[in-house]
Parts: structure tokens; C-alpha cells; sequence
């Protein structure tokens, strides 16, 4: 990219040239200028900060809308943010409006330079411009003699037609194309409920909830959170974390394992445990237990059921009484939180008073007033570098924030209450965090001079017109609670200094997880991300249960299920981020839950031996398929083409035919083996595999000396490792009957190699005995839905 030299001169205002228009967060009268600066990776973003140069003089442009990949450049105050994509509620967006830093997003820039991936922006060192004067629309305008590169690209793949691009704006303002956000949404997608069941009456709490119930659920939480998030659709990629291939991998987590989490509490502490326990937002600031934690349980199971079935993994009645079931105790959650009434804020005109009044005496005795410009300035950097250490910490998803309220005051007022979460021991980064308190809880004071609107959405979300609520909050009474199940009558209560000393401890703390991220694999940050959704979501109820250790030992608390393991390639491989935002904008993820469940997934006769086969072998041709899966040839031909068909195998044909499973194909298999293989055959089998690595490691060693040449003893040698691994086949076939086919097929292999034969021992591809012991260690690891890693060798 070209890059333009500060020459120490400033522009008239009249002489700038505007060349782009994008969607503006929030409105500012004041003038906004300052050089551009494109940051494209994590490490321009480090270099950028470290540079020593004067960020406040600096227009920071990047491309996606997602918060955490700028910071750094946030917390060091740069002068305003340019996106490609995004939009004002999404993470960034909230965040720069938090910090006061100007903002436009989604901007289309007509004129200059080409970054790599061929996008138009203006060159570094040119001054711009930006026009925030207005909503919903920002301009921005550069100096004159700005490079301008009007060379042609190369099309990157099909353009959005006009049509196309109608449709996605009509489903962002219209859900499903006809009902729209706010009152008038709620108001439709109400009138369509053919039960009570948002309704928290005490009479139902007691029983579980029918399918027509269920249904009529889940019809409106699609509608709900597309009201609250349709536009995050448009935020587009973060530099930093992959935010949509984790969120689809921990909500399809949720699916397989929320329900089995939730009934293990249930059964624990009882009905009227589980009422209590969602009561605790009613006692304490400073808890997880709030909005968002159980609308995230109460869609997580329906939306990853949804992804599943995008997938193809299994049929519309599989196990779906495992959505009823977890529904049901959310559902109890919400009559603890809220005690009667409608289920969600959106019911209550967005207004979610949660808190017992008697907190809201208690903050008008420790209030401090903001009067003083310079206070106000203070808490507004403090407000946001502590939200933004939440955001980081939680991998750039909303489970560190939880806002409620308003809750009038005796003076006509109104307060807000914010938890920023910035601590969070469950999280194995959480190390960088470490001398912070688990959580800072702020009241926010407003005036009843009704210039300001609050709404607060399910998600624990705050958002106010006008957008930039700040200017009007006139106190504030802040709190720190050092653990997440420290009293409520040993929280410590913060003066501006101490607010000071925190938010310089928070900088310094959000840079160096910064570069901790930065520093992980694209696999690493997934698997992290996925946990903070699919864990994080149900973590705090099981803390209040008391369960947490108990769920992470017996119940895979944090575990990927197999499924969603062995479907992590499909996800990542562009799946995601197309599936995510599309089943954000039309809702489509909300599949009704049929009368009747099926246990078992519908499974073609041999499907289950046949995709195995293909899993142990990588790539087979069809007489091998017959040799693996003990079949007639016929048959492994009609499960291969049925699987083809479904996505789950690819065929090659030319010089060398055959077929492999695709990454959908693994997953399958992998959902088809959490059935076909019972809990006591999977722990005898784990038993065999961990005898199975003394002989697989001396079988390596004997190939070796083989292909090398060396050694007098390897038939000897190998006769030994043969009698080993037979006595385990034996012991696991009595589990799984196909390992019997393991031992035959070797033993002919074995008498090949004694009769002369010395390609019979380990040349590929000819069923030697080499070939056989490796499809029967990679079969090991699949039915244990393990990934290879050293302890395997």
C-alpha cells in the first residue's frame, strides 16, 4: 500500500474531497481529522502501538466490525475507527462509543489504494476527514493529491446481484422478510404464540413443557435474536479471533451437550433449586446469572440442533426431546430471575429491572458525582477499557458484559447497572488476567430529563437514543467483587482514584492477552472461543449448583462432543462464515421439534462399517472396502453412493478410483459411533489402545529395521508383536466384533511374509501387514474420537 508523508500543514475543511459513506455509530458536532492508518493483521496492530508515534493524531481503518482486534489501538486512543463492515451494534461499535472514539462502519470508499486482498482504501499518511455529524449515515473525506489506484482487480468470485442485495436488506430490517424490530416485532411474533408458555405462571413450573409449548418457544426467541443481532450479521471477520467458525462449533456443542449439563443440575438440586438459583440475580451484582447466560442456554440447543441439521448429520426427530427437556429447566431459571411475568425483556418493553430495590438505596448512598468535566472523562476511559478487558477476555462475544435496569430513582432519574466480568478463572488464559477482580459492577446514574431512552435487550445489552449515552450519565457508584462467590457484603467500593489505578491495570493487562492471542494457532483460538460459548454459557448455574468439578469429571464439562470434533474441518472451511450470519438473518436455525424422538439417528444397513472403513483406511477402493467392512461388494457400493449423495463421501475416479470421506463424512461417523458403540464397549476399548502403544511402538521400530535393512531377528520379532496384538483383538473383538476381522486379515498377512513374501510385511497399499496395523490404529482412535497427537506414537 502507498503511504503519504506528514508534511506538517493542515487542510481547510472546504478543501477535503469526500470518498466514502458508511453507517455512523454515533453523532459528534465535533470536527474529526487525523492521518489513516489500514491495519490488516494482528501484528500491524502490535507494530502500530509500539511505533512510538502520536496515535491521537490517527484514523485507524480496518475490516472487520469485530471489537478485540483493535485493542490495543483503542486503549492507546486513537482519534477514530474506520471498518469495511460491520455495524453500530455490533462489538466495535458499542466499544468506540464506549471509549467516545468516532466511528463509521461499513463504508464503501469510492476512491484509493489497493490493500492486498484488493479493497479500496485511502493511503496511509493521508489526512481525513470524518463527517459524524448525523445518524444514521457518516461520510469520510481526504486532503487533496490523495493516491488514488484505479488499476482493475480481478473479480473474486460472483457479485451480489441488485436483487440479492435487496433481499439481505429487507431481512435485516424485516425478520423472515415481514415482522419488524423492537415493540411492533414483539407485538406480531406474540400474537402467533399459541401457548403460554413466556408466561412465568406457577402452575407450570412443575411440569415439563409440551412440544406445541417448546415450539411456540423457540418461534420467538428466532424472532428475538434476530431483533438483537441481525445486524451483527454484517460485522464481517476479526483479525485477531475466528469468531464465527468458534461460535458455530460451541453452539453445536451446545446441541450435544447442554442437555446432558443441565439435567445432571436438575436432578441435583431439584425444581426448586433450579428457581432459586436464577433468584441470585435478584440478590447479587456481580453475577453471571443473568439475562444473557440463560437466553443463551435457552437458544444455544435449538440453534446448534439447526447447524447439525444444515450439516446433515441426522434426521428432524433425533433425540429431540433433549431440546424439551433443557427448555424446561431454563424456563424455571427465568421465573427465579424475574419471579412472574413475561419470560423475556422484550415482553417487558425492553426494560429489565432484575435487581432487588434495596440495591438501588445502596448506590444512591456510594454515588459520585460526574459534574466535573475531568471526572467524567476519567470514568468514560474507565468504563471502557474495562469493558474491553471483558470483551478480550471472553474472546469478543457479550458473556463479559450484563447490563440491566433502568430502575427509577426517587428523583425521576433512572439507573443502569453494568457487570464487566474481567477475570475468569474457568478460562486457561485467564493467567494474563491474574490480580484483577472476577468482576467490576458500575450503576450508572441518568436524569428524568427524558432527552435519553434506554432499551435493554435479552442479551444483557444496553443501547440508548441517542446511541451515545454517556454525555448524559451525571454519577456513577462502582464495585469490585473479587471472586464469583465472594458475599455480597464484602464487595469494595471504588473512588475515582482507585478507577484510575484499575483502568491502568487493565491496559496493561488487555495488551499482553492481546499478544497472548495473537500468539495462538487458528485451531487454539477455536477451541478456545467454542469454550467460552458452549461452557461459559452454563457455567455459572453449575457453579451455584455446586457442580462445576463434578460436570468437568463425570459429564465432560468443557469437552468437545465427538461429533463436533470430528466436524471442527467442516466449520472451518468457509462453512461458517456463510452459515452463521445467514441463520442469524432468516432464523432459519428454528426447526420445530417434531411429536415423536428418535433415539438412534436413521442408519442405512452397513453405513456405520463401511464410512468406518473409509476413516481407517483415508482412501479405499471398493475390494478393499469389501475386505475392511466384512460386506458384500453390492452392498458397500449402495452405502457408498447413498453417502456420496448425502455430502459424507467423495469418489475419485481416472487412473486411481476409490472414495474418502469428506470433513461432514467424519462427523457423521462420529455421531454414528456414540451409538453403535455402547459407554461399557468404548471404556474396554480405551482399555486395549493404551496396551495397544507398547507393541505399536515395537512394531515402528521393527518396519524400520526392515526398510533400513538392518537386523537378522525381525521375523522372530515380529511373531512376538503378532501374539501381543492378537491377545488384544481378542479381548476387543469380544466389544466390537470386526476387531476379529483385524486379527484374521493380519495373520494372513503374517503367513504371506513367513512364506517369502517379503512385500507382505510393509509395502503400501497390498493389504501387508503394515497396512492392516495401520488402519487398526487409526480405527483405535476413531471410535475413541481421539485426534493423533505424540502419546499416540
Amino acid at each position: 500500500m502507498s503511504h503519504v508523508a506528514d508534511t506538517g500543514t493542515r487542510t481547510p475543511p472546504d478543501a477535503y474531497e469526500q470518498v466514502g459513506v458508511g453507517v455512523n455509530v454515533y453523532e459528534s458536532a465535533e470536527a474529526v481529522e487525523g492521518r489513516a492508518k489500514w491495519l490488516d493483521t494482528p501484528d500491524d496492530v502490535i507494530a502500530f502501538i509500539e511505533s512510538g508515534e502520536d496515535v491521537s493524531d490517527v484514523i485507524v481503518i480496518a475490516r472487520g466490525g469485530a471489537t478485540t482486534f483493535l485493542t490495543m489501538a483503542l486503549n492507546a486512543g486513537v482519534r477514530g475507527v474506520l471498518t469495511l463492515q460491520g455495524a453500530p451494534e455490533s462489538h466495535l461499535g458499542i466499544l468506540s462509543r464506549e471509549y467516545g472514539i468516532p466511528c463509521i462502519m461499513s463504508v464503501a470508499f469510492e476512491k484509493g489504494v489497493r490493500t492486498a486482498r484488493g479493497e479500496i482504501v485511502p493511503a496511509d499518511g493521508v489526512r481525513l476527514r470524518m463527517d459524524v455529524s448525523s445518524r444514521p449515515h457518516g461520510s469520510v473525506s481526504v486532503e487533496p493529491g490523495a493516491p488514488v489506484d484505479d488499476s482493475p482487480m480481478a473479480a473474486d468470485g460472483v457479485a451480489m446481484s441488485p436483487e440479492q442485495l435487496a433481499q439481505i436488506q429487507l431481512l435485516l430490517e424485516k425478520f423472515g422478510g415481514e415482522v419488524p424490530h423492537g415493540l411492533e416485532g414483539h407485538e406480531i411474533m406474540f400474537a402467533r404464540q399459541r401457548t403460554s408458555v413466556l408466561d412465568l405462571d406457577d402452575a407450570s413450573m412443575h411440569r415439563d413443557l409440551t412440544i406445541e409449548e417448546v415450539n411456540d418457544a423457540i418461534h420467538y426467541l428466532a424472532w428475538n435474536e434476530w431483533d438483537a443481532l441481525a445486524a451483527r450479521a454484517t460485522e464481517g471477520e476479526s483479525g485477531l479471533i475466528p469468531r464465527q467458525e468458534y461460535e458455530a462449533l460451541g453452539i453445536m456443542n451446545s446441541w450435544f451437550m447442554h442437555p446432558e449439563w443441565m439435567r445432571a443440575i436438575e436432578d441435583r438440586v431439584g425444581v426448586d433449586g433450579v428457581l432459586d438459583i436464577g433468584a441470585r440475580a435478584k440478590r447479587e451484582i456481580g453475577t453471571k446469572i443473568n439475562m444473557l447466560h440463560l437466553w443463551a442456554i435457552a437458544t444455544a440447543s435449538s440453534f446448534g440442533r439447526g447447524i447439525t441439521l444444515e450439516l446433515g448429520l441426522h434426521d428432524f426427530d433425533y433425540q429431540v426431546e433433549r431440546i424439551s427437556r433443557t427448555m424446561t429447566t431454563t424456563r424455571r431459571l427465568y421465573k427465579g430471575l424475574w419471579g412472574s411475568g413475561p419470560m423475556l425483556s422484550s415482553m417487558r418493553g425492553y426494560a429489565a429491572p432484575v435487581l432487588d430495590p434495596s440495591w438501588i438505596d445502596r448506590f444512591e448512598t456510594d454515588r459520585i458525582s460526574l459534574a466535573p468535566e475531568r471526572d467524567r472523562s476519567a470514568f468514560q476511559r474507565f468504563n471502557g477499557a474495562v469493558e474491553l478487558m471483558g470483551f478480550l477476555l471472553h474472546f469478543d462475544n457479550r458473556l463479559g458484559l450484563g447490563d440491566s435496569g433502568p430502575y427509577p430513582t426517587g428523583d425521576g432519574g433512572f439507573v443502569i447497572v453494568r457487570d464487566l466480568f474481567i477475570n475468569e478463572p474457568a478460562f486457561p488464559w485467564s493467567d494474563t488476567t491474574e490480580g484483577l477482580p472476577y468482576v467490576v459492577t458500575i450503576a450508572m446514574f441518568f436524569p428524568g430529563d427524558g432527552r435519553l431512552s434506554p432499551r435493554v435487550f435479552d442479551l444483557s445489552t444496553l443501547f440508548t437514543e441517542p446511541s451515545n449515552y454517556l454525555p448524559h450519565v451525571s454519577g456513577v457508584a462502582v464495585y469490585t467483587r473479587e471472586k464469583f462467590d465472594t458475599p455480597m457484603d464484602h464487595l469494595r467500593t471504588l473512588t475515582l482514584q482507585d478507577m484510575a489505578a484499575l483502568r491502568e491495570e487493565c491496559e496493561a493487562k488487555s495488551e499482553t492477552l492481546y499478544r497472548r492471542i495473537a500468539a495462538m494457532s487458528k485451531r487454539e483460538k477455536v477451541l478456545a472461543g467454542a469454550y467460552t460459548y458452549a461452557a461459559g454459557f452454563v457455567l455459572p448455574i453449575a457453579r451455584a449448583a455446586g457442580m462445576h468439578e463434578e460436570l468437568v469429571r463425570e459429564h465432560g464439562f468443557g469437552e468437545l462432543h465427538p461429533v463436533v470434533e470430528a466436524a471442527y474441518d467442516t466449520i472451518i472451511s468457509g462453512v461458517a462464515t456463510e452459515m452463521i450470519p445467514r441463520l442469524f438473518l432468516t432464523g432459519s436455525w428454528a426447526n420445530d421439534v417434531p411429536e415423536t424422538s428418535r433415539t438412534m439417528p436413521s442408519i442405512q444397513p452397513g453405513e456405520f462399517d463401511v464410512l468406518l472403513a473409509l476413516r481407517a483406511r483415508g482412501f479405499a477402493r471398493p475390494e478393499q472396502l469389501v475386505a475392511s467392512a466384512g460386506l458384500p461388494v453390492e452392498q458397500v457400493g449402495s452405502v457408498v453412493t447413498a453417502a456420496e449423495e448425502a455430502g459424507f463421501v467423495k469418489r475419485r475416479t481416472g487412473k486411481v478410483t476409490g472414495a474418502s470421506l469428506t470433513p461432514a463424512g467424519k462427523a457423521r461417523l462420529a455421531l454414528l459411533t456414540s451409538h453403535v458403540v455402547s459407554a461399557a464397549e468404548r471404556t474396554e476399548i480405551a482399555e486395549v489402545y493404551q496396551a495397544f502403544l507398547a507393541p505399536n511402538r515395537a512394531f515402528k521400530s521393527l518396519t524400520s529395521a526392515w526398510q533400513l535393512q538392518e537386523g537378522s531377528g525381525i521375523p522372530v520379532e515380529l511373531r512376538r508383536v503378532h501374539a501381543e496384538v492378537s491377545a488384544l483383538l481378542d479381548k476387543a473383538a469380544g466389544a466390537q466384533e470386526r476387531y476379529g476381522r483385524y486379527r484374521t486379515r493380519l495373520e494372513t498377512a503374517l503367513a504371506r511374509f513367513e512364506a517369502g513374501d517379503t512385500d507382505a510385511l510393509a509395502k503400501p497399499m497390498s493389504e501387508s501387514y503394515h497396512d492392516i496395523w495401520m488402519e487398526l490404529h487409526e480405527d483405535l482412535l476413531a471410535t475413541l474420537g481421539r485426534r493423533r497427537s505424540e502419546h499416540d506414537e
